[in-house]
């Protein structure tokens, strides 16, 4: 009995359970930085304007971090290698919450970032190597979609629960969330009737399918260039948006959150339904096209209203459509790619996320003005951002000029 309930397949529906687990407490501690930084650095001793250091040091790091780890075919290998970033991650996420000095804060979030992004991109390529070819697409879709959920039901979750005992607490309740997954995790490893192993077609991949590097180099460039205007395009607008709707329409603070836990909790919802659709490469092609069009309407009426409900509509829905349509993209892409690509791509597929969120910001700032009364002029950020925004259909079109060799061509 005890045989049949520890059997290998068991074991690895329970290692899908708990890489979902993983990636979603990797995304809450990499996003929760955010509300709680303003009040870390007060406590610090260091002027509240100094809060974002300690989310671009951790970004910084991550993207790093993940553009020099790889994955490997090798599915022990990737089990420890997620234990021991595991153990890394959870030991400075309970470390940071005994620190009260800024200087060991962003050191800490620095090393938190190393260990964030290595299980990012570990724990994704361990769950493509446990998933058979037929549910690759849909288990990277699912796994992907931890982040919104973060978003949506992690970080208020914590602020919640961190609200009487400051952000201390938060930070503990991560890191022994961090340590539970670990156990977890051990206890499939060691209850495992024997070890698991790749599939044998994407073992057959690596080893017989010949390696053409400019074919190569072509993929990945393109892939990444995707990846890459699907992302600056979403953040040049989503970093603006909640400064439009607090400094031009005043919203309260209680909708805004509303809109965040909204867009987050719908975000989940439409990526699970694609993730058990079975659509060919031309459904998506019009999916994406579809996303891109009612991202660019949902920035022409929500930047030009006066209305406060009406621009907190366009920004839920905008949310909503563009990391669908992120999500989409990624895994898409990934379950495209032949083996030796994917795993070079998961890890800059990472970093490009980290680069063009911190660039997207950038842009976004760049391209708006301050006029009299303290009003903000977004007019040229939203032209800007129809045209990044059209560019990612647009690449979507030119993806059938690159050959790509199918490795995964069922849902």
């Amino acid at each position: 009995m005890l045989t049949s309930f520890f059997s290998s397949r068991r074991m690895s529906d329970y290692s899908l359970y708990i890489c979902f687990m993983i990636h979603f407490l990797v995304a809450l501690d990499a996003l929760v930085i955010v509300p709680f930084s303003p009040i870390m650095t007060l406590e610090a001793r260091v002027p509240a304007s100094q809060s974002g250091y300690l989310t671009s040091v951790y970004a910084i790091a991550a993207a790093l971090t993940c553009l020099v780890i790889k994955g490997s075919q090798d599915l022990t290998r990737e089990r420890k290698r997620i234990l021991f970033y595991l153990a890394g991650i959870a030991i400075t996420t309970l470390i940071t919450s005994k620190l009260d000095d800024f200087a060991l804060l962003l050191l800490a979030r620095i090393v938190t970032g190393i260990f964030g992004g290595a299980l990012a991109v570990i724990n994704l390529n361990y769950l493509i190597l446990m998933s058979d070819e037929k549910k690759k697409k849909k288990n990277t879709a699912i796994l992907i979609s931890a982040f919104p959920l973060a978003l949506a039901l992690g970080v208020p979750g914590l602020i919640m629960v961190s609200a009487g005992t400051h952000w201390q607490f938060g930070f503990q309740l991560l890191g022994m969330a961090l340590i539970f997954s670990a156990i977890l995790l051990l206890i499939v490893h060691f209850a495992s009737p024997k070890p698991l192993q790749a599939s044998g077609y994407a073992k057959d991949r690596v080893q017989n399918t010949p390696v053409n590097p400019l074919s190569n180099y072509k993929r990945l460039f393109f892939s990444a260039a995707l990846i890459f205007s699907a992302i600056l395009s979403t953040f040049v607008v989503s970093t603006q948006y909640p400064v439009m709707l607090t400094v031009n329409l005043a919203i309260s603070e209680k909708l805004l959150s509303l809109c965040y836990m909204a867009s987050g909790l719908g975000s989940f919802v439409f990526i699970q339904y694609y993730a058990r659709a079975k659509m060919s490469d031309v459904a998506v092609g019009k999916l994406i096209a579809r996303l891109s069009l009612v991202m660019a309407i949902a920035v022409g009426m929500g930047f030009h209203t006066e209305n406060v409900n009406l621009a907190a509509l366009a920004f839920v829905i905008f949310i909503i459509v563009s990391s669908v349509r992120t999500l989409i993209l990624i895994t898409e892409l990934i379950s495209a790619l032949t083996p030796q690509d994917r795993v070079i791509f998961i890890g800059l597929q990472n970093t490009l996320q980290h680069f063009s969120v911190g660039l997207g910001g950038a842009l976004g700032s760049l391209l708006v003005t301050l006029q009299a009364g303290l009003s903000v002029d977004f007019s040229a950020m939203t032209y800007v951002a129809i045209v990044l925004i059209a560019c990612t259909p647009v690449l979507w079109k030119g993806k059938s000029l690159i050959s790509f060799n199918k490795v995964n061509q069922t849902g």
